[in-house]
């Protein structure tokens, strides 16, 4: 079971929204004329610094320590799965402007005169699969990472999205509940066993329908069409039958522990946070260096 302190904690913020706050308050340093307040924000962006070495820390470990499940025998409450990615039911994300089919998109758009016009992300559902089953995916409130991005400009405008490309493979880490539904075992191949039981019940119609010379039965080459027609109607049931019986929904966890997604590996994400706690923590050293400078000089 992963530490429950880890993102439940309201102190526990996006190192990389840390890292933003540290970059503006070090670069407004540089403007301001008063030596006190200077070393003052130099001093803030060192606490945020060690702040957000901090948060990298808990998500490596909340990464490392949450255990790796398969969906049709995960348990209820944090899990960590991993699989291919589709669209929920027939509803098709398409990628912002016009973008490629993703089952999740963020964009940014930048002026030239505003910092920042708009920004947002789709809220839609998906699913990942494996090899025992499907879970729906509630992204709300997720933090998604991701390493498909498009950029382009339009004028003086700038726009920049990431996206979850559909069919990647993708990892998920959160809170897993069920609907509540009665398992119902089935394939494909028992709903064309329906389809075709249902017509033989219909002789009349079946010749009428597939009987191409008249002769009054269904020869070989018929009797395939026959079957060929009802296993793309057996395949169109069994899919919804499919999306009716997920069972399982993954999302963000209730207590405030944070939800990740990525279609990076488990692997590649922690060690992808460590080096963001080392990157941060060099930040902090080199912060309070300029500041014992700033507060040498003022001597």
């Amino acid at each position: 079971m992963p530490n429950s302190t880890v993102g439940a904690s309201k102190l526990n913020v996006s190192p990389y929204l840390l890292d933003t706050i540290v970059v503006g308050i070090v670069a407004a340093a540089w403007y301001l004329d008063s030596t006190t307040v200077r070393c003052l924000a130099i001093l803030a962006a060192a606490v945020l610094a060690v702040w957000a070495a901090l948060s990298a820390k808990r998500l490596r470990h909340y990464i490392l320590d949450t255990p790796k499940s398969k969906i049709g025998s995960a348990a209820q409450g944090f899990v960590e799965l991993q699989g291919r990615c589709r669209f929920y039911g027939d509803r098709v994300t398409q990628g912002f402007m016009h973008g490629p089919p993703c089952v999740w998109h963020r964009y940014t758009i930048i002026g030239l005169f505003f910092p920042l016009i708009d920004t947002g992300e789709s809220e839609m559902p998906f699913i990942i699969s494996d090899d025992t089953g499907d879970c729906v995916v509630n992204a709300s409130g997720a933090r998604v990472l991701s390493s498909r991005k498009r950029s382009w400009f339009d004028g003086l405008t700038h726009f920049r999205t990431r996206y979850m490309r559909h069919g990647a493979t993708v990892y998920v880490i959160g809170e897993l509940k069920t609907n509540g539904c009665n398992k119902t075992y089935y394939s494909e191949r028992t709903e064309l066993a329906n389809v075709l039981k249902t017509w033989k019940q219909d002789p009349a119609w079946l010749l009428e329908e597939f009987d191409a010379d008249n002769n009054g039965k269904l020869d070989y080459e018929e009797w395939e069409n026959a079957r060929s027609r009802a296993a793309v109607i057996a395949r169109d049931k069994y899919e919804v039958k499919r999306q009716d019986h997920v069972e399982t929904a993954i999302r963000k966890p209730s207590n405030g522990m944070p939800m990740l997604i990525s279609d990076k590996s488990p692997t590649e994400l922690a060690r992808r946070f460590r080096m963001l706690g080392y990157f941060n923590l060099a930040v902090a050293a080199c912060c309070l260096f300029g500041l014992c400078i700033g507060l040498f000089n003022t001597l």
